[in-house]
Formats: C-alpha cells, structure tokens, sequence
C-alpha cells in the first residue's frame, strides 16, 4: 500500500493548538472522553484540509490530441521527398495542437527522438526506420507506447534507389581453416542488378558466375565464399559493387575488412571414437590432443571437447573450475550421454544450459520478478570476457545489468501459460501487473520496462520490504501456483529488515514459493566463497531457505519446475527411425548467423532448456518439434555448448555406410558442417589466448569512434598508423582507448589490422520493413504516403486514449472517518441522556395501586 502525500503540509502546524485546547477544557472539567472525542475530529477534519494525495494511473481521452510531426533529415533520407514531413504538418496544424520537429546529421538515433518528442504528444514519425545510434527503436516505441503515446508512421515513396554493400564475418581466424565470409548487399527499391567483386590481399577471388554478375529481386541478398588462410597476421578483404541502374550513394558500394590470422588453438577432445566425423572436423581444424577421461590439469586448453560420455567420467573438480575460469566446454550427445548418461542431477549438468530430462517447460505459474534498483547495484566489475557476440574482450559489468539480464531471460523463456509481473524496489518505480506470457506484445513490454530500470542515483534505498508487498498485492488477485524471485544485491540495511521478513513470511505463509538471489560485483576464482550478506542470510533463514549466490557474467536457473522435489529419472529416449529437420531458432548467434542449415537427424537427446541459456537450433518439424539440437550459455567467465545430437558416425571407407549410432551424419557434411566449426569456435573465444600483448578492435564506421582493448601483463605500447596513442587502464592487466581514423580504407594498430569503412548511415537503405510490426504492436499504424493525410487525423483521435500517473484525492477515508465517530459520540450522549431522564418520567406517573382504588370508587 501506498502512503499519502500531502499538498498542503503546512496544515498539520494546527493540530498543536486542538490538543492544547483539549488539554485545557480536561483541567476545566470537561468529560475526558468528549475532549478526545473531539480532537481526534478536528484532527481527521485537519488532515483531510491538508489534501491528502496518492499517485494512480489513469486513462485520458482526447478530443483534441497534441501530435509531433517527428521528420528524419539525416542522410540516408535523400532518396525520399524530405519535404513529407512540412506537407503532414502543414494539412493538420489546424485540426488539432501539432508541433514540428526534425533531427539531422550522420547517424539516425530515431528511438532517442521517440522518446524525447513523446512528452504528452502523440508522435507521426516520418522517416525510414533505420536506427543506427542510441536506444533500440523497438525499445523506444515500447515505453513510450506505456504512457499512452502513439506512434504513427509514413512509408514513403522511393525517388531514387540505392544499394550498399558489407562483408560479415568473425575478426580473429585460424590458420589453415576455411572460412566462411557473407557479402550482404541491401537496395532501397525491389530490383537492381550489378556486378560484385571481391579481393583477399588486394587478390581477386574467383566467385561463380552467378555471383558476379546479379540481379537481386529482394531488400537483402547474402552471397558466401570461403577462403583458407595460410600465413599469419593481418589480412584484407575488400567487396565492391558496380551498380547497372540508379545508385543514389556511390560511398557505399566498397566495403573493406580486416582479419587476423592466428595459430591453431590447443584443444582435447574426449572421446573413444577417433574415427566419427565430429572427431575429424576437430583434427583438421585445431591442434588437438585426445584422452579418453578428464585429466586434472586442463590449463593448457583453449576449450574441451566431450563426446558421449556418461556423467561418471565427468565429475572431476578439474573440469568445473577450468570452465568457470574461463575455459571453453562443447559437449556431445549420444547413447551414452545426457539422457542415456545419467547427467541428470550430476555435477556435470550444473554447468550445462541444460537439464537432462524430457519434455520443455510448460510455465503455468504466476511469478512476480522482484528486481533491486537502489543505488548500490550500480557498481561495475571489469571481465575479459572473449569476442563472439555482442560483448567484447575486456567488457564491464553492473550488478543492475546482470539482475536485468537474468529477468529478462525468465520473460523471454518462461512457458506461454504463464503470468509475469514486475516489480522494482529501490527508487518510484511503478510495478507492472501480471500479465500473461502467451503474448508477445506483453513480453516485449515487460522486457522494455526492465531494461530501464536502473538505479537514477547513489542514494536510492533499499527498501525490499515495499518491494515484497507490491508482490504480495499483485498474487493476492490471481490462484495457481505462485513464485516470487527476488534479484538482488544483497546490501539490506538494518533499517526496514524486520519487515521485511515480516511481509516474506506473509507470502511464504499463503503459500507463495520465494527465490532469493545474490549477485555479487565480483570476479569470481577458483575458491571463492558463496556467501551471501548477513542481513540478507537473516532474511533467507528466517524463510528457512537459502540465498543462491552468483558472480557476475554466470546465468543461474531460476525457476523451480519440480516444486523441490527431486527431478525424476528420465524416461528411456524412444528409437527414432525417422527424420527430424531442423533449424535455427536463433539467427542472430555468433554460431547460427549465415549458416543456411539443411540437414535432418535421426535421433537426439531428450533435453530441457535452463531459463538463461540460448537455444540456437532445433527439430522444425512433427511431434518433435521444438527440442533442443544445440544450446549455449555462459558458466562463470567460460562458455558451454550443449549438442544433443551424436557425432555423426563413422563413414566407411566407400562414403556410402555408416558405423555407431549416426544420428546427425547429415549435420556434419556439406555447408551444414560450418554448424560444428562455429559453436566450437565460439566455446574457444578468442584463439589467441592472453599470453603477451593481446590487441582487440573491430572494423570503423567512418565518424564512428572505435574502441581498442588491449591485453598486457606489462604497460603496452601502441601505434595507430606508426604514431603512438594513449591509453587509459581499466584493469590489472587490461587498457583501453578510442581511435577515430579520418581516411576509409586499412590501418596498423601495432600489427593488428583494422578497416574504416563508409559512415554506418549508408548502410541501411529504404524503408525499415520491420517498423510495421513494431508500430502495430504497440496500438500505431503506418500509412502509405499517398493516404496518410485524409487517414491520419480521424486513426489518432481515435486512438488518443493516454494512461497517466496523475495525483488522487484520499481526503475521504479521513473526512469519513471524522463523521462516523461524530455520529457514535452523538449516539452514545443520546443514550446516556435518555437513561437520566427516564426515573423522572416514572416518578411522575401515578402508582399501580392508587389507579386500583379509584377504579373500585367509581364502581
């Protein structure tokens, strides 16, 4: 519950003067009880004069909605009419309160201008949708959608059509593998044809005809070619375009990147089965050293390889601790692994992203995430974590971060049937009521919300216990199953802590299961200890349940799905004799970006996903569907890869038979091979290891400035380009800095090579076809430009419903409560009056036996 502010404070000065009062009419003689009576009255009639106010949402409707014409000038906006926007404000300025407003330069932040242009307005966005700086534009639309804005949007008519080109691929590369490199061409329009060529050390490589001169017919094509590196250091690719019709933008037709080649990689593989396909790949890719058990020292090792192996051979310490330091994990299905090899419940799943049983979790619960926003969870902790994805070698992490992290992993993965609700402690957040996962509209909205919740300053408290009751509040409505997780620091004052165990033990009592968390702004080492803040473990053993404590960077289950009981032996896998396709689930991976998957298995391991690990590729197809082929997360400062697939068998030597179980044959053949080199790749990080002076940086953008991490047990030296550059340490061993090269094309940064390419603004051209179902979702439309202006007016007046917080008046409860002790004094004087009064009425009638006797006389 919500206590009352006040409007008029200063009210309360009069109280002192009524209880004087009254303590001087008790000296004169006055009934006590009147007296109180009396200034408890005037005291509710006081409070209730000083404007007691709450803070609630409500919902407003206007009939003349204010609009924001929002128009993009920046410069990839050339190739459409840029004066849509002026025409737009021009035909509704005088139908309702509109405001102009536009945004110019070399990047496109639309999701920043949403949000700024959103303040009681509801905004008509003219633009292309390409955000390529600041908050998401998903993001964006999202929140400000919360508040009752409604976006609107314009798809205007192409002038001129456009096309630019890129080469994507990974930045650190082994030598003597081939490599797979995507050419991604994007164009404005629908049709466009050109001629494509590509060089590797200023050499041309010699692409297919059908590669080289192209007439693509959609938005993006990506063409592949691959290439075998065989000398060391630094390498160039260069990918041009030379358009045959209309190309507005000649400076993105060339696209440069660099690559580093490094030695092969130490890896082990454990396996019994040298001669499996899965064993090949290995030998022909990394130096690779073969044991058939967990050997005690693993330092050595850029990742570990297990192939089948029943839980009994992988439960060394050895293997824990390597992964958690760091270290990379890929383990392999089979017959005797996962479900076939007693994983289940064994110290080896405890790293694994998954749980070793049948059947996906299903939800069905109510859980409130109950997210600590004070001030403390914005301490940071500097990681080297490896490149593969979004983060980058040297990456600091917030505690905040991580808690957000973690709860949007619950949101993203929990069960369909399932209610989620939000709740910030630690600041005036508003909470966000239960809502039920089988929308993606309400998924999008509950990630949105965490992902701004943050500590707004160092002085926030913790105030857990409010945080406890506005999920106490919210579960109070709702039947089923319950769970409240609470994501936290740990830093519980002493003010507040008793009820906060208070209002825990409310929920634990009405049946509410809780999880408490702890993350800790630490690097986590070999030995260290898991023990959670006292005030916290008062709280924890107060409910008679422990605090499950975590180290930045690792990505715990959260959600019980076998109500504490132990989980169940797992049922046998059935025998599969038939064909499951599969795919990525997932396209945006390290591991699954560019890879055109193909093939089908025969068979797989019945696994479950833990909330917070990716599942990249499943079975697309039949009863199957949906079951994990390969997931990923991160244990400690190392990286797991789950494929609960086989190896593939072993071919004879005909090609034409298989020997062993032969599952996934199929997943390691062909293009579809690139599957096993890349999740390995991603477990080994960056192949270089952190021996010796370690530089990372990726390609520029030109006007985008570039971030250099460099790696060193001893103060570096580095040159950009033979001139030296300053760098700032952030670490024991790591220092950081930024470079913004002027001139396109390759520079040295002390051997490491780096590309400037084109300003990102040029990259993507034409109309965002993504915003359509970003706007939509969020209650806006997007009009074609020939019928937005008869259209636009009528849909937002329509639409202008906003939900506000606004100020509500509490003065009743006090005024109410003034009258009704009013009204009981009233009657309680009332009663006592009458039973004074009574004997005297009776004195004056006349007596039963005087009426007798002259009853008998007038006889």
């Amino acid at each position: 519950m919500d206590f009352p502010q006040f409007a008029n404070p200063l009210v309360f000065l009069l109280i002192s003067p009524v209880v004087l009062g009254g303590l001087y009419a008790m000296r004169k003689g006055v009934s006590k009880y009147l007296v109180l009576s009396r200034v408890i009255i005037l005291c509710l009639l006081i409070t209730a004069l000083a404007s007691p106010f709450t803070m609630g949402m409500t919902t407003v409707k206007d009939d003349a909605p204010r609009i924001t014409v929002l128009t993009d000038k920046t410069m990839s906006m050339d190739i459409f009419n840029k004066d849509t926007g002026q025409k737009i404000y021009e035909a509704i300025k005088s139908k309702t309160p509109t405001t102009f407003r536009e945004f110019a330069g070399m990047t496109s932040p639309v999701g920043d201008e949403i949000i700024s242009a959103s303040e009681n307005n509801h905004i008509v966005l003219v633009s292309d949708g390409n955000a390529n700086y600041g908050k998401d534009l998903s993001d964006a639309i999202t929140f400000v959608s919360k508040t009752g804005t409604r976006v609107f949007a314009v798809n205007q008519k192409l002038l001129h059509n456009d096309l630019s080109v890129e080469i994507a691929g990974a930045k650190n590369l082994i030598i003597g593998n081939e490599n797979v490199f995507s050419i991604v061409v994007r164009q404005a329009g629908e049709s466009a044809s050109y001629r494509l060529d590509v060089k590797v050390d200023n050499n041309p490589v010699n692409l297919p005809d059908e590669s080289k001169n192209i007439i693509q017919k959609e938005r993006t094509k990506t063409i592949q070619f691959s290439y075998t590196f065989k000398t060391l250091g630094t390498h160039s690719l260069e990918a041009t375009i030379t358009p045959a019709g209309e190309d507005w933008f000649p400076i993105n037709n060339k696209f440069y990147k660099s690559v580093y080649v490094v030695p092969k990689p130490k890896v082990l593989a454990i396996t019994d089965d040298t001669g499996s396909s899965l064993y090949q790949i290995i030998e022909s890719l990394y130096a690779v050293d073969r044991t058939g058990s967990v050997p005690d020292d693993l330092t050595k090792y850029r990742t570990v390889i297990i192939d089948n192996k029943d839980a009994a051979m992988l439960g060394s310490d050895s293997l824990k601790n390597y992964v958690g330091g760091g270290g990379g994990l890929v383990v392999v299905g089979g017959d005797a692994s996962y479900d076939k090899g007693k994983y289940n419940n064994s110290p080896v799943e405890s790293m694994l992203p998954i749980i070793s049983r049948a059947g996906e979790y299903s939800g069905g619960k109510n859980v409130v995430i109950v997210l600590d926003a004070s001030g403390s969870t914005s301490s940071s902790v500097g990681i080297n974590i490896l490149p593969g994805e979004q983060l980058q070698y040297g990456e600091t992490r917030t505690v905040i971060g991580e808690i957000d992290a973690i709860a949007i992993s619950i949101v993203r993965n929990i069960g369909s049937d399932s209610n989620v609700g939000v709740v910030a402690f630690g600041g005036v957040i508003a909470p966000v009521d239960l809502k039920s996962m089988g929308s993606a509209s309400n998924r999008n909205e509950l990630e949105a919300f965490i992902r701004d919740i943050g500590p707004k300053s160092g002085d926030n408290p913790t105030d857990l216990e409010k945080g406890l009751q506005s999920a106490k509040d919210m579960l109070q409505k709702v039947g089923g199953k319950k769970e409240v997780i609470v994501l936290t620091d740990g830093m519980l004052p002493p003010e507040g802590l008793s009820q906060s165990i208070k209002s825990a033990l409310e929920l634990k009592n009405s049946g509410v299961e809780i999880i408490l968390v702890q993350m800790v702004a630490q690097i986590p080492q070999q030995n260290s200890e898991r023990t959670p803040l006292q005030n916290y473990k008062l709280l924890a053993d107060a409910l008679g349940i422990d605090v499950n404590v975590f180290f930045v960077s690792e990505r715990p289950n959260l959600i019980s799905e076998t109500d504490g009981t132990p989980t169940p032996t797992p049922l046998a896998t059935p025998e599969i004799t038939r064909q499951y396709s599969i795919a990525a689930i997932n396209t945006n991976h390290f591991i699954t970006k560019y890879v055109n998957i193909t093939a089908s298995v025969t068979g797989y391991n019945e696994v479950t996903p833990k909330l917070g690990a990716d599942r990249l590729i499943a079975i697309s197809v039949g009863i199957a569907t949906g079951k994990p082929i390969l997931t990923t997360w991160g244990f400690g400062l190392g990286r797991v890869v789950s494929f609960t697939t086989d190896n593939g068998g072993t071919k004879t030597e005909d090609g034409k038979a298989c020997i062993g179980t032969c599952w996934a044959s199929e997943v390691y053949s062909g293009m579809n091979s690139q599957i096993i080199s890349s999740m390995i790749n991603w477990a080994i990080g960056d192949p270089r290891g952190k021996e010796g002076v370690v530089v990372q940086a990726e390609d520029i953008w030109g006007g985008t400035p570039g971030r250099v991490i460099v790696t060193s047990n001893t103060v570096p030296q580095v040159q950009l380009d033979k001139k030296d550059i300053a760098l700032s340490s952030t670490g024991p061993t790591t220092y950081e800095t930024t470079i913004n090269p002027d001139k396109e094309g390759f520079h040295d940064l002390s051997g490491y090579g780096i590309a400037v390419n084109y300003p990102i603004e040029y990259r993507d051209v034409g109309f965002n076809e993504k915003l359509k179902t970003i706007i939509e979702s969020n209650g806006g439309r997007v009009y074609e430009e020939d019928g937005v202006e008869g259209l636009l007016f009528m849909d937002i007046k329509e639409k202008a419903t906003r939900t506000v917080e606004a100020p509500q008046s509490e003065k009743e409860p006090f005024l109410l409560a003034a009258l009704i002790i009013f009204l009981v004094e009233v009657i309680i004087r009332r009663m006592k009056d009458y039973r004074k009064e009574r004997p005297k009425i009776e004195d004056n009638l006349p007596r039963v036996e005087h009426v007798e006797a002259a009853a008998e006389v007038a006889e």
